[in-house]
């Protein structure tokens, strides 16, 4: 008997749709969440750091970059010191994978007021300057994102070169950074009090001590109305001196450090600092030859020997301090010094290269004396 052609065609299809074949169902592809904000370390010098955010961008190679979303905000990074980051993009869907870069475009309009400009600064105790921006700025991470995972980034500003006051030109805006999952990360908080009196408004450092020992700053923050400082985002696996030498315009204490924090894991760690006996302070100028260039950050710093926990001592950075760019130098007017040896370094990084360091002599600040000056120059 012979079976006719529509009857195989049937048969067929049957087979074919039983088996599944004609299901265009497919797994839906992994994916996970990642949150952004937004903090900055302290900026000594300023009253306001007023930027906008346009879009962030996200990269595993640092070439091809994949847009997380559109911010439009102006925010005032002195404000997202000390803990007190902002928003940039709530969970935004991503496809798992580690972002090894992150990139802002920075905003040509003020989202804040329609009057002012994208990006101003405001000295302590002076008027506002126009603070010039470029275009983008790239910090890195790594930050990775798992399937189904929810991560929270945050990108967090140095404050070592962000903002650089250069003769002729105004204020330049040259902050570098780095973005880090905030669960994968410790923290330090405490507070600085002499007896039960806090002290409001002193910068505290996190630092890390090489096998050289030389130290680099990490984190740096001003203490809040209560005496209280948070050093967010530090990564695992180091040893962090946490150092402060508070300061006022009549008077100064020595610089004291806290025992050291061993971050071996993702927490809050707490270390307070107490003070007692203040002095008289003064000063110290430091200049630096040749003066900057467009594209260099330049900053000055002081160390002394200060005693870590119950016995030793480390050298640390106890001051740190952007350079103001003249015509033919830079500068750097340390105030507030209590009396004593310091040394003196100083670091310029060209274009967010690694900074090249110089180191010049001991200086001695005296009270009541002669200011003191010191002199370096880069190659």
């Amino acid at each position: 008997m012979r079976i006719p052609a529509y009857a195989v065609l049937v048969v067929s299809l049957a087979l074919v749709l039983g088996c599944g074949g004609g299901s265009t169902d497919r797994p839906a592809p992994a994916t996970g969440t990642l949150s952004l904000r937004l903090g900055s370390d302290s900026l000594p010098g300023y009253s306001s750091v007023v930027v906008g955010v346009e879009k962030v961008e996200a990269s595993t190679d640092g070439s091809n970059w994949t847009t997380l979303g559109n911010v439009q905000k102006t925010v005032d990074l002195v404000a997202l010191q000390n803990s007190n980051s902002v928003s940039l993009l709530a969970a935004t869907t991503v496809t798992p994978t580690t972002f090894n870069q992150f990139r802002i475009t920075w905003a040509k309009v003020n989202y804040q007021s329609a009057i002012s400009v994208p990006a101003y600064t405001i000295a302590t105790g002076g008027a506002q300057q126009v603070l010039t921006m470029p275009t983008t700025s790239s910090v890195s991470g790594p930050v990775t994102v798992g399937s189904n995972g929810a991560v929270v980034a945050q990108i967090m500003l140095s404050g070592l070169q962000a903002v650089q006051t250069r003769a002729g030109l105004g204020v330049t805006f040259l902050a570098q950074g780095a973005a880090y999952d905030l669960a994968a990360s410790a923290r330090v908080t405490g507070r600085l009090l002499d007896g039960t009196s806090p002290l409001v408004g002193a910068e505290v450092f996190a630092e890390t001590v090489d096998g050289l020992g030389v130290a680099t700053l990490q984190r740096r923050a001003f203490t809040d109305g209560t005496g209280t400082y948070v050093l967010e985002g530090l990564p695992l696996g180091f040893v962090y001196e946490v150092v402060s030498q508070p300061a006022g315009a009549s008077s100064s204490y020595p610089a004291t450090a806290a025992t050291p924090v061993n971050a071996t894991k993702a927490t809050t760690y707490t270390a307070n600092l107490a003070f007692n006996s203040p002095v008289t302070p003064d000063s110290l100028t430091l200049t630096l030859t040749p003066a900057s260039t467009a594209t260099q950050g330049t900053w000055g710093e002081l160390r002394q020997a200060v005693a870590t926990g119950t016995s030793g001592s480390q050298i640390l950075i106890v001051r740190s301090q952007t350079a103001a760019t003249l015509a033919a130098n830079d500068q750097v007017l340390f105030q507030g010094l209590t009396p004593g040896f310091y040394g003196v370094t100083a670091q310029r990084s060209a274009a967010g290269a690694a900074p090249v360091m110089k180191t010049g002599t001991q200086v001695l600040v005296s009270a009541g004396g002669l200011p003191s000056a010191a002199t370096l120059s880069f190659p």
